[in-house]
């Protein structure tokens, strides 16, 4: 169900999209669903959200997900003390934070910003995106007034291109 409402996506690539089944465990069959952007496309996490709120998922289901892991590329830079990635092609900014299992990730990357460092490409786990799906759902919604909420990277890994 979440793959197909993934695989729907205007920016997915369609052909892409696969579910690696985990081995079963009890009434529980885990699996990791992995696609990616068609060509020149980035993809919205907001629209991605709102087609799997519109699947039986945003209901009764017990089903969950463990983490969104996404690599995006742009350009990560520093505002105030937040360090932010500028998608490349689209208008989304991601806030990039430390990830708990990958603490000195995040220092590095500074530390790379403060010489100057060209990073080109941030691979982490979107916050939010863990729990049963009508929880994650809802509470990645945006606001009464409409308001999305900002999206908060949690960096595992990062390259560095050329200035």
């Amino acid at each position: 169900m979440a793959r197909d409402a993934i695989a729907r996506q205007y920016d997915v690539e369609r052909n892409a999209v696969t579910l690696v089944p985990e081995p079963v465990k009890g009434n529980y069959c885990p699996g990791t669903i992995a696609f990616q952007a068609k060509k020149g496309r980035s993809i919205d996490l907001e629209k991605l959200r709102e087609s799997i709120a519109a699947t039986r998922l945003s209901g009764g289901t017990k089903m969950s997900v463990d983490w969104l892991e996404i690599t995006a590329l742009g350009e990560v830079v520093a505002r105030g003390e937040e360090l932010l990635l500028k998608v490349s092609g689209c208008g989304q900014e991601l806030v990039l934070g430390e990830n708990p299992e990958a603490k000195t990730v995040m220092q590095r990357l500074r530390e790379a910003q403060a010489r100057g460092t060209k990073v080109t490409r941030v691979t982490g786990r979107v916050h939010g995106w863990t729990g049963r799906f009508p929880d994650v759902l809802r509470a990645l919604a945006p606001d009464a007034a409409g308001v999305r909420k900002r999206t908060l990277l949690l960096v595992t890994d990062f390259e560095i291109g050329k200035r």
